[in-house]
């Protein structure tokens, strides 16, 4: 009785036809907000940024704080990740250093377009720069470690939404999408289309959406289920990246990302006349 007490409750839980357990949802977008914060956060914002009513978030951060994921102040009642998910980081790292595996790549793709490269992965449907390696220019695009990049503006977060769940996606168009410059794309109904056109073609370009004057052009890395486990963006002036891209350009960029799928056996590139350059061959 006991046990199909709790398979109710988690089928309760389920959110439509999806295989999704909501509780186990937000649980992930709680840890992915205190990480990209930067600093501890205190109840009501948290709850403000994804949407939640207090209560329901409270019940989540008291169960994590119980299990050692999530520490909170007793001076300022502010929360931040606990020790616990240092070691979990860790043994991912180990497990799966997609950064260890990408900046061969990436190196090999700034000597052949001469601009900066960037490894960024998918965060709550944002996307978080892993890795960067510098243009060799006297005047180069630098891209903070750690910088979150917003998921309606950039070529990086847009890859991103259009791999991520309905229920993401939604989430991210449903809020109020912040303009940085004239050009940046916020109606919901065009960042859609944007998704789909991303699926059948495997790259997007952003220029001057967050900053007048730079911009990128980003293609996924795939893993053997064709999900997305992370981008790499050209990222330059418009001068030298802009749109439509440059053929050249955009042919090495999905050849290098085709390669490092690859390494991860994923099918993803197959059918779409992307060459295997033996530039981004390295066994």
């Amino acid at each position: 009785m006991k046990t199909e007490t709790l398979v109710a409750a988690e089928d309760e839980e389920r959110s439509g036809n999806s295989e999704l357990i909501q509780s186990v949802v937000m649980t992930g977008q709680i840890i992915e907000a205190l990480a990209a914060a930067g600093q501890p956060m205190r109840l009501t914002a948290l709850a403000n940024q994804l949407g939640e009513p207090k209560a329901k978030m409270h019940r989540h951060l008291s169960t994590l704080k119980h299990l050692g994921f999530v520490d909170q102040d007793t001076k300022t009642e502010t929360y931040r990740l606990g020790l616990k998910l240092v070691h979990i980081g860790q043994s991912a790292a180990d497990q799966f250093d997609l950064r260890r595996l990408a900046e061969p790549y990436m190196a090999r793709l700034r000597d052949l377009t001469h601009q900066t490269v960037v490894l960024s992965t998918p965060a709550n449907g944002d996307a978080i720069i892993g890795a960067v390696v510098d243009s060799p220019n006297l005047v180069t695009i630098s891209v903070r470690m750690g910088y979150r990049l917003p998921a309606h503006a950039s070529a990086q977060g847009r890859l991103n939404l259009a791999f991520a769940p309905a229920a993401v996606q939604q989430r991210v168009l449903s809020r109020k999408l912040q303009v940085f410059t004239p050009r940046t794309l916020t109606d919901p109904a065009r960042l859609r289309e944007r998704f789909a056109q991303i699926r059948a073609r495997l790259y997007d370009v952003s220029m001057d959406e967050t900053l007048l004057g730079i911009s990128a052009v980003a293609a996924p890395i795939l893993n053997f289920d064709n999900d997305l486990v992370g981008a790499i963006a050209i990222v330059g002036t418009t001068q030298y990246v802009h749109e439509p891209v440059d053929p050249e350009q955009l042919k090495l960029l999905l050849a290098c990302t085709k390669a490092i799928s690859l390494k991860l056996n994923s099918t993803g590139y197959e059918g779409l006349g992307i060459p295997n350059l033996k530039e981004f061959i390295f066994d």
